[in-house]
């Protein structure tokens, strides 16, 4: 009995070639041809390595030099750059892939100087294609005072987007108009499954945008109408365990593209012995073309497992059990927001702030509290001045809201007096130091990877809500080590430090270090009912 992945193996592929010789490109799936027959002037596809993007993206600029219409000398002129993040990525890979498809023999003198450029001649079609390695944003003046046909940007996640706009502004100017004009013009690009910072996912909508981000940037990560965006199939698919979440192992998918093209190796797939050895993230990442959590260096959680950590919905509040707030200050101060019910922990959600002091922060905090866990209140939040306050103290002092910071935030700093604690304070929000002496990093990550290790009746203790998006890129490798720091004393301070610092001031202020050490965690008994009178609520506990 043949599986389907024999019956995939089993089809030689069939290289069709014209009268010349050369090889006819028929591009291998549903949305490479989709891509191809799009006539927008912004596309990008994302897909798995081997997928036929990079082939692809060469085709397309022939085929839109050899469309491109006669200029009054008969003459078809285009103009293209081909863009990688460094000269090294381009000789070594693109200028490979584009040559093996346009030798120099047939198609002209290919010149090897930075930046390179091929001169092609085909009868009629003049095609210029210069080769740009482009990776920083100060990389932007290289774009300027000049004039393009189209642009192909490979690997695109890895340009950042200011390069990528100013790009765009550069194609469709040449030919210039005197000379005819470009027949299309435009920017595409190919890229991998980038990471969950990547600003092309964010602008798709993929990734939800900062909840702290301006306004006015917001608008620069709208999609705009008319560009294209193309999303192939995963490689392999998934085989699961019996508790249907735990991958043990992997087949081709029938659905992939360009599988046809991709090597065998004693009559397996490439794919499928391309992934021995490889973490789940690069598989997800490289293979499955999946979005994943950024890493540079060792996580410090490798204990982490979105599967198993993050929740398939949205954790909610509930009224039964009481409310921790973790936060860390500074100018990028964070919050986590979560409850301990049954000895597991959900994360229900977190802020992050950016250039934020507390005065700032502190409002935002109470409001998201008051938005997603008013019933801790006790009572609906009275719009008289004050009442929020009053409302917040008494939640605090009955322990139905429990808030524990970072022990630095005691500190003054020297242009006012006020403490991130006192400005808590006076919006009702008493803070309580995380005990943990001299703020010792070992002993907050060991809270954190004590929780993240353990299991109640045959669940984890530790649940995520799939909103907290920034907290799990942090836990999935955004949080780490720096690269070659074998002894991981210290963390790098970066931006997935902060939510990552106020999850372990979370877990130490509801006493895991002493339940990790032996002791008895602080009462997390449920919140006790309030009365209720001509059917509005009292702070006042039954008795």
């Amino acid at each position: 009995m043949t599986t389907a992945d024999d019956e995939l193996l089993a089809l030689p592929p069939k290289i069709e070639r014209d009268e010349h010789g050369r090889v006819i490109y028929r591009p291998d799936g549903k949305v490479l041809r989709g891509f191809m027959l799009s006539d927008a002037r912004v596309r990008i596809i994302r897909g798995p390595i081997r997928s036929g993007t990079s082939s692809m993206c060469c085709q397309e600029i022939w085929r839109r030099a050899c469309a491109q219409a006669p200029g009054p000398d008969g003459a078809r002129r285009t103009r293209w750059a081909i863009v990688r993040n460094t000269y090294p990525d381009l000789q070594q890979s693109t200028v490979k892939t584009w040559l093996a498809w346009f030798p120099e023999k047939e198609f002209g003198r290919f010149i090897w100087s930075k930046p390179m450029v091929h001169t092609m001649r085909k009868g009629e079609v003049h095609c210029e294609v210069i080769f740009i390695a482009l990776d920083k944003p100060e990389d932007v003046s290289k774009l300027r005072s000049t004039e393009w046909t189209g642009i192909w940007f490979n690997e695109l996640e890895y340009i950042p987007k200011e390069l990528f706009d100013e790009a765009e502004s550069r194609a469709g100017y040449y030919p210039a108009i005197k000379d005819g004009g470009a027949t299309w013009s435009g920017i595409f690009g190919d890229m991998n499954a980038p990471s969950e910072d990547n600003w092309v996912v964010m602008m798709t909508g993929e990734v939800p945008l900062p909840d702290d981000m301006p306004e006015d940037e917001r608008r620069q990560y709208e999609w705009p109408e008319g560009w294209d965006y193309f999303v192939q199939p995963t490689g392999l698919v998934e085989k699961f365990g019996p508790d249907g979440k735990t991958v043990v192992d992997y087949e081709l998918n029938p659905e992939a593209e360009n599988l046809r093209w991709i090597p065998k190796i004693n009559g397996r797939a490439l794919y499928l012995e391309t992934i021995k050895g490889k973490t789940k993230r690069w598989i997800d990442s490289r293979i499955m073309n999946r979005i994943t959590a950024p890493i540079d260096g060792s996580p410090v959680w490798p204990m982490f497992v979105e599967e198993t950590h993050v929740a398939k919905q949205a954790l909610r509040f509930n009224p039964n059990w009481p409310v921790y707030v973790g936060l860390d200050f500074g100018r990028r101060p964070a919050a986590v927001v979560g409850q301990i019910i049954n000895d597991r922990w959900q994360i229900i959600g977190e802020l992050v702030g950016i250039d934020q002091g507390a005065s700032v922060f502190a409002p935002r905090v109470r409001r998201w509290l008051i938005d997603n866990c008013r019933e801790a209140l006790s009572i609906e939040c009275v719009p008289a001045t004050g009442g929020e306050v009053r409302a917040f103290e008494e939640a605090v002092r009955l322990g139905r809201i429990k808030l524990f910071g970072d022990p630095k935030g005691n500190d003054k700093v020297q242009s006012d007096e006020a403490t991130a604690y006192d400005v808590f304070a006076d919006h009702g929000m008493r803070v309580t130091a995380a005990p943990v002496p001299s703020n010792n990093i070992q002993t907050r990550i060991g809270a954190v990877e004590f929780v993240l290790n353990g299991m109640r009746d045959g669940m984890p203790r530790f649940l995520l809500s799939p909103g907290c998006r920034a907290l799990k890129m942090a836990m999935a490798g955004g949080y780490h080590f720096k690269k070659g720091d074998f002894q991981k004393v210290e963390p790098v301070k970066d931006r997935y430090s902060d939510i990552a610092d106020a999850l372990q001031y979370l877990l130490l202020g509801a006493g895991e270090e002493s339940v990790m050490t032996g002791r008895d965690r602080p009462a997390n008994r449920p919140a006790a009912p309030v009365k209720a009178y001509q059917g509005r609520r009292s702070l006042r506990r039954v008795s």
